[in-house]
């Protein structure tokens, strides 16, 4: 090898070493300043990771306060109007709709002046109970009180009744095998009234018929009724007498009286009664006006006297029996 080359080769050797050495020292320089981390591994990697996870999740748990926050500030769909406080269709006909105002029930006129009916049977004096021994009472459930009163105390002598609830001169009138008839019985069978009282010997027939008339026929109605039932009992016992009984007054808490013009009400009765009596003058009977004794100072009946003062208002006490009784023995002809 000649001396040149020698030469060359020693040069690029003692270059590649210094080479090497300052590469060496840069590398070492560089681990100084940048030691490894054992705990951290892949440190970028890891470090990106986590950035992203937590940054995510907090996107997340910031979505989620969000929709919370517009959930329960903002109006869903639950929150509208429910039943509970939009009127239903059901509660407007029944609940809501106002029903008809009712007339208050007025006594009758003229009752606060005067109870007196002209042409009714005056007072005189008093008869003994043998006077009725041979009467017979035709009435509705208000005689059947007078019937069960009699019954205990005997002051009518041997007087008869033929007396049923509901009775009223419009169904008296009808056949006795008709549904829903209600006439009263004689020994035990039920018959007309006029049947019934040809089978008795009496003389004198007392009647009260038309509380339940007046709503059913009205005012006039109840008093052709009543005339055409007299005249059946003239046909079968031409020889009775006929007494015709006014009609008594309602209570004022009674909850069948109605305000309306011709129904049942204390002035209906009134204008009934005086129809009656002027019936009864005309045929040659007599009128007793037991109603009179009745009243109270407002056109009512007595609440001593009324029996049911918190429902019909109409039937008597004894009380009211006792002076119906005292009004009969001393209103004779």
């Amino acid at each position: 090898m000649s001396k040149y080359k020698k030469t060359c080769i020693a040069a690029v050797s003692v270059f590649l070493c210094l080479c090497l050495t300052a590469a060496s020292v840069i590398w070492i320089k560089r681990d100084k300043k940048n030691p490894p981390a054992k705990t951290q591994g892949n440190n970028i990697s890891d470090t990106e990771n986590i950035s992203s996870n937590t940054t995510e999740s907090t996107k997340e748990s910031e979505t989620e306060s969000v929709s919370e926050t517009e959930t329960t500030t903002k109006p869903t769909t639950t929150a509208k109007p429910t039943t509970t406080t939009k009127p239903s269709t059901t509660a407007k006909p029944t609940t809501t709709k106002p029903t008809a105002p009712t007339e208050p029930y007025k006594p009758a006129e003229g009752y606060t002046l005067s109870h007196e009916i002209a042409g009714s049977v005056p007072k005189n004096d008093a008869v003994t109970g043998s006077w009725f021994d041979d009467a017979v009472f035709v009435g509705d459930s208000v005689s059947l009180k007078l019937s069960y009163y009699e019954a205990s105390v005997d002051r009518l002598g041997k007087a008869q009744f033929l007396v049923a609830g509901s009775l009223s001169a419009t169904n008296a009138l009808w056949d006795v095998d008709r549904k829903n008839a209600v006439h009263p019985t004689y020994k035990g069978k039920k018959q007309k009234v006029e049947d019934s009282i040809a089978q008795m010997s009496v003389k004198k027939v007392y009647i009260m018929l038309g509380m339940n008339d007046i709503n059913a026929v009205g005012i006039n109605g109840s008093v052709k009724n009543f005339e055409k039932l007299c005249n059946n009992i003239l046909e079968k016992s031409p020889n009775v007498q006929i007494y015709v009984q006014s009609v008594t007054p309602m209570a004022s808490s009674s909850n069948v009286a109605s305000s309306k013009e011709g129904r049942l009400n204390n002035k209906s009765i009134y204008e009934y009664n005086k129809k009656l009596c002027a019936l009864a003058q005309q045929r040659g009977w007599y009128f007793i006006n037991v109603a009179e004794v009745m009243f109270d100072d407002n056109g009512y009946l007595k609440n001593e006297y009324c029996s049911d003062l918190n429902s019909m208002g109409i039937h008597f006490t004894n009380s009211g029996c006792k002076a119906w009784i005292d009004y009969l023995l001393t209103h004779t002809p």
